[in-house]
Formats: structure tokens, sequence, C-alpha cells
């Protein structure tokens, strides 16, 4: 299938990239890239052979958010239809958050606005040493609206008014130090590293590691009766699994399980 604003990839091992591919603009967001994208992960969350998502950009730049002119175009169209493509954003990140698979982010260029957003929702993120993010919303009188529940989880509320109320760059190790991303290495190294992290998700088991996705969102979001209850019928589905009579049997017979995929 071909893409307008996209590319995508899945390698024998079950590896995906979703590579944001408008590197004119730096790969800037529109609502064709939140169409197509959207429509890559839902392709991705339905594929079993699809064992992980790295999300990366073309060229130079990771993203650097929303496109100016896209954006400047919604100013003569209806409320609805304002709310209708501000949506796609908002959908696109949650439906990215939820993801049954993994989400590795290779940034290996600029990250601002909207695209500090996606490195957000990114379950490990590797990182050039030479990256630059930035918030830039309130510098150009825009607010990081979709973004924020994911980035204020992320990096906690204050380093989120740190970054958010002045729109100021930062460097690949500050973004570490906040917790937004977890390597950090020379540009060089970049594909090395993206694959390391990927290649361990490879040796874990693809139901368990969905419903472990979901559990640490679960616990997040709720007290200690509900988190009891919640762990408990968790640990009792497990006991019944056939993932789990697979991972011990496996452990005991001292060979690899069923699923296990070896770094290719």
């Amino acid at each position: 299938m071909g893409y307008n604003t996209i590319e995508f990839q899945v390698s024998e091992q079950g590896v995906a990239r979703l590579t944001l591919n408008r590197p004119q603009v730096k790969n800037a967001m529109n609502g064709d890239m939140y169409d197509e994208a959207r429509a890559v992960v839902a392709a991705v969350d339905a594929d079993p052979a699809i064992r992980v998502l790295v999300l990366t950009g073309a060229g130079d730049a990771f993203c650097s958010g929303g496109d100016f002119q896209y954006q400047q175009s919604q100013r003569v169209r209806k409320h609805a239809d304002r709310i209708a493509e501000a949506s796609k954003l908002a959908l696109w990140l949650r439906e990215l958050d939820t993801l049954s698979k993994p989400v590795v982010g290779r940034i290996n260029g600029p990250a601002y606005g909207g695209g500090v957003g996606l490195v957000a929702i990114c379950d490990v993120v590797v990182c050039a040493s030479d990256v630059r993010f930035c918030l830039s919303e309130v510098g150009l009188g825009l607010l990081p609206s979709m973004i924020s529940p994911y980035v204020v989880r992320k990096i906690g509320v204050s380093n989120a008014r740190s970054v958010f109320l002045n729109a100021a760059p930062f460097s690949a190790e500050e973004a570490r130090s906040m917790r937004l991303v977890h390597e950090v290495v020379p540009s060089t190294e970049l594909d090395a590293a993206t694959a390391r992290q990927a290649a361990r998700f490879l040796r874990c088991a693809p139901s368990a590691v969905a419903a472990t996705k979901r559990l640490v969102d679960f616990v997040d979001r709720h007290g200690h009766e509900e988190n009891f209850q919640y762990t408990v019928d968790r640990v009792a589905e497990m006991w019944s699994s056939d993932e789990a009579e697979e991972g011990i049997r496996s452990f005991l017979e001292k060979r690899k399980p069923a699923w296990f995929v070896a770094e290719g």
C-alpha cells in the first residue's frame, strides 16, 4: 500500500517501523498523516505477527509538530469541523498509547510541539545525543492541548511547567533527566540501540506484554481497593493461560519458549 505522509515496513522478526515521512517540513503533522498513521496503528494492533512498533522520522528530524499551513487552514472552518479535525491527533495519541504492542521511539532529530507528545507515548525511547526538544506552543500563541495528558504523565507537573510555559528548547540529556527519554546515544549508534531495545520485547510473551501494558495503566489510575481486585483477577487469569503454561514448561525443560524470536 502506498502512503503520502508516512512509510511502513515490517521485518521478518515482526518488528514494524512507522516513519513520519514529510522531511521537507521536518515531518510536520497534518490531517493526512493522522489518517494514514492511525490506519497503520490499527493494522499493527490487529496483526499477531507484529510484535513491536518502532516510531521514527525521515531525514534529519523526528517531528516538528503540527504543520502551520494545515493549522491555519482550520481557521475558516466551522467549529464542529475544527473539533473533528483536532480529534484526529488526540485519537492517534490514544491509539498509540493503548496499542497492545510495545512502541519504541527512535528519535533521530528535533522533536517540537506535537512531536514531544509522540515521544511521550512511546514505551521506550532511544534518542540521538544531538537532538533538541521544545514545547514551542505558547511562543506561537498556541496550547499543547492534546499532547498534555501524555507529556505531564511522563515528566511530571514540575517539569511540565518548566518546559510548557516558556517554549525554551532543551537537550537530549535534559530530556533524559526528566524521564522523557530512556537512552541517549551518538547518532551513529542510534540504529543499533533501537534494535537492541526492540529485540528485548521479542523474548517476551506477546499476550503477557499486552496485559502488562494494560496493568501499568490501570494501577497508575486507581486506588488500593480497585488495584487489589484487578491484580488478583489478572493472576487468576494468568494461571490458566496457554502462555503461562508454555513459559513455565519451557523454563523447566531448559528451552526457549515458542514465542521467542532471536535478534535478526
